[in-house]
């Protein structure tokens, strides 16, 4: 089968990059089903998609990723209201990622890689919307990142020293798991300091979760890189929004007062009669407003993933042989 596999892809080396664009785009649509009923506890296999303005059922015709969106003009077909550029956009991001994972990594790692971009994807979306990271990112990612890295040991550099398949899967999977325990610790530890120094709640549950789900792919490495990384991300955009927003008087809308809580925790404040402040209305973004954390940390995993973790692995090597001095 393999041999198959190699044949195919030297007479046609476009075949499976095309594939594996066009399957990427399915998924977003997927993962925009995701996205949207997950936050209301709804089921993403049924009833089937339906047209959110109007509430009637969508034809085959008109679910065609990436294409129908721009035969209906970014209108639905019923009442012609706008369809949010989110679902175009979210097609073609996960299409795009599928693809490059595809291209820069071998099959063994984009595999898995596909898997993981989509769990960034859809808890990056509802974070960003709802402020929170809905228990299939988090706790659901760590525990399938961590059974992928026993039967894939590439994913953590596994499998090419000649030692037996089930040895190098325990190794990846302890990997993994190491990977879920620093990356949980140095979050939450940040998010007790935070919460020291500022007095108020900092950071949600779900923050650390997600960098468990983070770590069971990527390794401590990765997940190290992705919350330093996904910070120094997030300030070089939040800080120009909020000179923009100082200069020419923008509002934004709707942010939450407590971030990337997990489902449980909004569960809990919404029995409590808890509402979020500031909701619906115009505010700042200024210091002291919460912006969810969970993007950054996502965008951190994907650039260790699928560009950086050659680079970044060779670092942590190097500081290791630094400051290492053997007995």
């Amino acid at each position: 089968m393999l041999e198959s596999f190699q044949a195919v892809d030297a007479e046609f080396p476009w075949f499976f990059p095309v594939v594996v664009f066009i399957f990427g785009a399915c998924w977003g649509s997927f993962l925009n089903v995701v996205i949207y009923r997950v936050p209301q506890k709804k089921s993403v296999v049924t009833p089937r998609s339906f047209c959110t303005t109007s509430g009637k059922p969508i034809p085959w015709y008109d679910n065609i990723p990436l294409i129908s969106w721009l035969l209906l003009r970014g209108k639905s077909r019923y009442d012609g209201k706008p369809i949010s550029v989110r679902y175009p956009a979210v097609e073609l991001l996960t299409a795009l990622l599928f693809l490059v994972v595809w291209l820069l990594q071998p099959p063994l790692i984009a595999l898995p890689g596909f898997v993981f971009l989509a769990l960034l994807i859809s808890g990056t979306f509802i974070d960003l919307e709802h402020m929170i990271l809905p228990d299939f990112a988090t706790v659901g990612g760590m525990i399938v990142g961590v059974a992928f890295s026993f039967f894939i040991p590439a994913m953590h550099g596994f499998g090419a020293s000649g030692q037996p398949y089930f040895i190098e899967g325990l190794r990846s999977g302890i990997m993994a798991t190491v990977g879920v325990l620093v990356g949980s610790a140095v979050i939450l530890w940040i998010a007790v300091l935070a919460e020291t120094l500022l007095k108020r709640e900092a950071m949600g549950f779900g923050d650390v979760l997600f960098m468990g789900c983070i770590g069971a792919f990527c390794g401590w490495q990765g997940a190290l890189f992705a919350i330093f990384g996904g910070a120094l991300f997030g300030t070089i955009v939040v800080i120009p929004l909020m000179i923009i927003q100082k200069v020419f008087g923008i509002k934004s809308t709707g942010v939450g007062r407590v971030e990337n809580r997990t489902m449980e925790e909004v569960a809990e404040s919404e029995e409590a009669g808890e509402t979020k402040a500031g909701a619906g209305e115009d505010q700042d973004l200024k210091m002291g407003t919460a912006i969810p954390f969970g993007p950054w940390l996502a965008v951190g995993g994907a650039l260790y993933y699928v560009f950086l973790r050659g680079p970044v692995d060779d670092y942590f090597a190097n500081l290791q042989a630094i400051f290492y001095t053997p007995f």
